[in-house]
C-alpha cells in the first residue's frame, strides 16, 4: 500500500489542485477539489500512519488553514457584499472569461473552499480513526 500511495499521492492532490483552480471555467471548483485533495491526505495517512502524516499534517496546521481559509473567505465576500450593496466601485475586476486567474474573487474563494473541505475531511477520518487530530 505504501508503495501505491507513494504514487497516487501526488496525482491525487495534483487532479484536485487542478479542479480547484479551474472551477469557475469547467465542473468542479472548491468543494470537489477539495473532496479530491481531502481523499489524497485520507490514502496517505492510511498508508504511512499518523507519525509520518504528522510532520506535515498536524492538528495545528489543520487548525490554522481552515481558519486562514475561512477568515480570508469572510473578508472578501463581506467587501464584494458591502461594495455591491452601496453601489460603490469595486477594485475586484470582473475578468476575462476563459484565463484562469481572472475570475475576480471566484478563483480565491474556491481555494479557500478546498483548503476547508480537505482539512474537514482529514480531521474527521482522523477524529473517526483515532479520536483525536495527530
Amino acid at each position: 500500500m505504501q508503495y501505491a500511495a507513494r504514487f497516487l499521492v501526488p496525482l491525487i492532490i495534483i487532479f484536485g489542485i487542478y479542479v480547484v483552480l479551474n472551477g469557475h471555467i469547467s465542473p468542479g471548483g472548491g468543494f470537489s477539489g477539495g473532496a479530491i485533495i481531502g481523499s489524497g491526505l485520507i490514502l496517505y495517512l492510511t498508508a504511512f500512519d499518523f507519525e509520518k502524516t504528522s510532520r506535515f499534517m498536524n492538528e495545528r496546521v489543520v487548525k490554522t488553514l481552515t481558519v486562514c481559509a475561512l477568515t480570508f473567505y469572510c473578508f472578501a465576500k463581506s467587501y464584494s457584499f458591502y461594495t455591491g450593496a452601496n453601489g460603490l466601485e469595486s477594485i475586484i475586476t470582473p475578468g476575462t472569461p476563459g484565463r484562469i486567474l481572472s475570475a475576480g474573487l471566484i478563483v480565491y474563494l474556491n481555494i479557500c473552499v478546498g483548503i476547508v473541505v480537505a482539512c474537514t475531511m482529514y480531521s474527521f477520518y482522523t477524529l473517526f480513526r483515532k479520536g483525536g487530530i495527530s
